[in-house]
């Protein structure tokens, strides 16, 4: 188990310094999916309809049902809760916090 989590981290961490310096690229959205599956799709698919906004600080992004407000990472959505913090989803965040972190690198690099 230490290994598959060792595994992702080394992904995870190729994924983000790929969009720190890429930005949005087809490449970098193919590596979004590879990664975190279709958390991932969701994620862009989240972005491209403008479901993720910032309010000052906050986060907060728009799902199916409800809008969450992303604290650091955390979302309190029922696949974070259930699944990302158990660890059974298999990646460090839900679809909604995924979002706002690419974002959140885009806006650091300035778009």
């Amino acid at each position: 188990m230490e290994v598959k989590r060792e595994d992702f981290r080394a992904k995870k961490e190729e994924l983000l310094g790929l969009l720190r310096r890429e930005g949005l690229t087809p490449e970098v959205e193919r590596k979004i999916i590879e990664v975190y599956g279709e958390r991932g799709r969701k994620a862009l698919s989240a972005i491209r309809q403008g479901r993720v906004r910032r309010k000052g600080k906050i986060w907060v992004v728009r799902g199916k049902t409800e809008e969450y407000e992303i604290v650091r990472d955390l979302c309190y959505c029922m696949d974070y809760v259930m699944n990302v913090v158990t660890g059974k989803a298999g990646v460090d965040l839900c679809y909604h916090a995924l979002a706002k972190k690419i974002l959140e690198i885009l806006d650091e690099r300035g778009g």
